[in-house]
């Protein structure tokens, strides 16, 4: 395997980004008389999916996101609030999400053990991003950590990936992985960048033909430990 360099994303990729989100979206919710039904959560989603987007493709700047995106949800619901104070109790329970992705820990401790190189590369909150990684006790996996806030843009600009080749200095992009879970962001920016990735299928959805293609697809964190010849049985049930 050529690879010596695996770039991991941290989001529904190492730490369970969903679950952490659930939780912390509820105590708002609750917090505004709101039920805490499929509608309400969708609602919200679908906001800061869309802003997202925005933010990767530059339209808007992180704190629009951030000011906008729970005064947007909660004006649905003809509710005035300052959206950045909001923010703020959201990102303080966000911080609080310790818990893995099933087999991150397995992954990482494998390859770690059979001398490859690990790097964390996140679109995030650092604060938040360092507090959920020391929490979840998996520093010391990473030789290095670059968050889109620390370095100043967002996946999958290419400069946030030149930001990493030009930290590490000494490399070839063959020796590069890029894994991740989110196709707009990982994967494509591994393609702008020019190193091969590994889309994290999660959910096991069928990518449309219009979609960015991966070099590979794994819908469990242990066929990535196939890929490098760690040989481990990938279980059939989740």
């Amino acid at each position: 395997m050529k690879y010596n360099k695996i770039i991991f994303d941290l989001d529904n990729t190492i730490l369970d980004f969903s679950d952490t989100e659930e939780r912390s979206l509820k105590k708002i919710i609750d917090a505004y008389n709101l039920p805490y039904t499929n509608e309400t959560v969708t609602t919200y989603k679908e906001i800061n999916h869309d802003l997202w987007r925005k933010l990767e493709q530059g339209i808007i700047t992180r704190e629009q996101l951030f000011t906008s995106r729970f005064a947007l949800f909660l004006e649905t619901y003809d509710i005035q609030v300052d959206g950045k104070k909001v923010d703020a109790v959201f990102s303080e329970s966000l911080g609080q999400g310790y818990k893995m992705m099933e087999h991150a820990h397995e992954l990482m401790t494998a390859l770690k053990n059979n001398g490859y190189q690990l790097y964390a590369g996140s679109n995030g909150v650092a604060e938040i991003q360092w507090q959920r990684m020391k929490g979840a006790g998996i520093t010391h996996f990473f030789e290095e950590v670059f968050i889109s806030e620390e370095i100043g843009v967002e996946k999958p600009d290419p400069q946030f990936f030149d930001h990493i080749f030009d930290t590490l200095n000494d490399h070839t992009k063959e020796e590069f992985l890029m894994v991740g879970d989110s196709l707009t962001s990982d994967i494509k920016g591994a393609n702008n960048a020019g190193i091969d990735s590994v889309w994290y299928n999660v959910t096991g959805i069928s990518p449309t033909t219009e979609q960015v293609k991966s070099t590979y697809t794994v819908t469990s964190l242990l066929e990535l430990l196939n890929l490098f010849g760690l040989h481990k049985e990938v279980p059939s049930s989740r």
